[in-house]
């Protein structure tokens, strides 16, 4: 993917950036421990961090190509760059939000591995928060066939078997669980929360929001986040995903599985890095910032979601986020009608606490 502009440098001396974490260790590194909760060992080549004074949208922006936003006074850099795929010109659809920078920072958080990033922020969503979301997938959808005449009424949200590249029985078999697709204009506190913590002035690079439940026996097998470079006007869409964002919304114990595996950031003992699901808690990672040189995503972010026992007490649920690489040119599909810019007004409300 095209690289992500050079963020300018705060005027802040005290500012911690997120190319002094990436400095900071190696992936080798054994200097911190997570404990339990999160990690599967006490001895994972991950290293830990927490703050409670630093703007996480200032940690993290230069990894995504975002703007700063830590004076709320600085106006959203609107752009008319066009991005010429195929001989065709695509004027990009900007949808900025000023009042994003009112809501507060991300402070809670910690590194759970530095190189690649792997990140958890704790209190991303309340426990009700989390129930609202959950809920919002159990409403009456449309069937799941695949479809997409959906009501009017009903068009707030999609439900269908969870996707995955390629249409045979054993890619089929890879992805077992559902998910629902939300428009965005009913999820404007998600919307604000990610990307005020990405530091982001807009929401237009944002794929569809989705709310996945993994019942009893069902997972996701290994695979990457980011795109195929052969995805036809990959360009022309918004670019190469470049950081996902995954929302626990309920609790899965130890034992129960659930949990979001990195096969290859594991610990001295050879297991994978693992993200024990926590209500409220936030993982963050970026599937196309480092890696090999040329090659268009880092493979070191290959990861999995683990099945879910037949002992598991309850399902597991969570919201998933994608966001692109270039501002105004994705277009979402899924539900019909779903728009960035039908989003702005609840946005706003939201933000400002209306």
């Amino acid at each position: 993917p095209k690289p992500a502009e050079k963020e300018e440098e705060s005027e802040d001396d005290d500012a911690f950036s997120f190319e002094d974490l990436l400095n900071s260790g190696s992936s080798t590194s054994s200097s911190g421990s997570l404990g339990s909760d999160l990690l599967g060992s006490s001895s994972s080549s991950s290293s830990s961090s927490k703050s409670s004074d630093l703007d996480f949208a200032n940690l993290i922006a230069s990894a995504t190509g975002s703007d700063e936003t830590r004076s709320s006074s600085r106006e959203p850099e609107k752009t008319t760059t066009s991005i010429n795929n195929n001989n065709n010109k695509k004027k990009p659809t900007i949808v900025s939000i000023p009042s994003l920078s009112n809501l507060p920072p991300f402070t809670d958080f910690r590194v759970l591995h530095v190189d690649p990033m792997i990140i958890a922020i704790d209190n991303f969503f309340t426990d009700a928060e989390c129930d609202e979301y959950i809920a919002l997938a159990k409403r009456p959808t449309s069937p799941d066939d695949d479809s997409t005449a959906i009501d009017s009424d009903t068009a707030a949200s999609y439900m269908t078997k969870s996707k995955t590249v390629g249409k045979d029985a054993q890619s089929k078999s890879q992805r077992t669980s559902t998910t629902w697709f939300h428009t965005f204009a009913k999820v404007p506190m998600l919307l604000a929360k990610a990307s005020r913590l990405l530091g982001l002035s807009g929401v237009d690079r944002w794929e569809e929001v989705q709310t996945v439940r993994y019942q009893k026996n069902e997972k996701f097998s290994w695979h990457l986040d980011a795109l195929s470079p052969g995805v036809e006007d990959l360009a022309g869409m918004g670019g190469q995903r470049v950081a996902t964002l995954l929302v626990y919304l309920t609790d899965m114990k130890e034992g129960e599985g659930g949990s979001t595996l990195f096969r290859d950031l594991g610990g001295d003992d050879g297991g994978p890095l693992k993200m024990v699901p926590k209500k409220g808690t936030a993982c963050l990672f970026f599937p196309a910032a480092g890696g090999i040189p040329n090659v268009p995503f880092d493979i070191r972010t290959v990861h999995a979601g683990e099945v879910v026992s037949k002992n598991a007490k309850q399902d597991k649920w969570i919201a998933q986020m994608w966001l692109r690489e270039h501002e105004g040119l994705y277009v979402p599909t899924a539900p019909p009608g779903n728009t960035h810019e039908g989003a702005r007004d609840a946005i706003e409300r939201y933000c400002r606490q209306e």
